[in-house]
Formats: structure tokens, C-alpha cells, sequence
């Protein structure tokens, strides 16, 4: 199962109740995005990076997206 980009602010900012949108910015991400493949409006929690550089939502990621925080931090474009 791919990682969402809640997952990645949870790793950055650590385990609370709610995550801002300035705990985002802290993590370097948007709370808000699009999907690259069909247009979608997705939100962090719904949101999945993707190894083409862009947010894929979750019926659209398929192999694209990354295992685990660690794979997604050391991915190079």
C-alpha cells in the first residue's frame, strides 16, 4: 500500500489529533491538490506522491506511488 501525503506530515511534524495546514508547510507539502491522471480534488489524506513527481488520488496511483516514507524521501526525479 502506497504512503499519502498525511502519512509523510505525520513522519515530519510526529502523532498529534489534527495536522494544519501550517504543520503541511512545515513538511514542505500542500494540504490541497489534483490528481495528475483524472483531475480529482484530493486533500492530504487522500493523496498519494507518485514517482512522477506529482499527487495521484487513490484510484489512479496504482505501482506509481511509494511504500513507505523513507522510499518517498529518497526518491530523485
Amino acid at each position: 500500500m502506497a504512503i499519502t501525503i498525511l502519512d509523510y506530515v505525520k513522519a515530519k511534524t510526529g502523532d498529534r489529533e489534527t495536522y494544519s495546514e501550517q504543520d503541511h508547510w512545515r513538511a514542505g507539502v500542500a494540504m490541497l491538490g489534483g490528481c495528475q491522471t483524472c483531475a480529482a480534488v484530493i486533500a492530504s489524506y487522500n493523496a498519494y506522491p507518485s514517482t512522477s513527481g506529482y499527487w495521484h488520488c487513490g484510484t489512479c496511483i496504482g505501482t506509481a506511488g511509494f511504500a513507505t516514507v523513507e522510499d518517498f524521501e529518497a526518491w530523485q526525479p
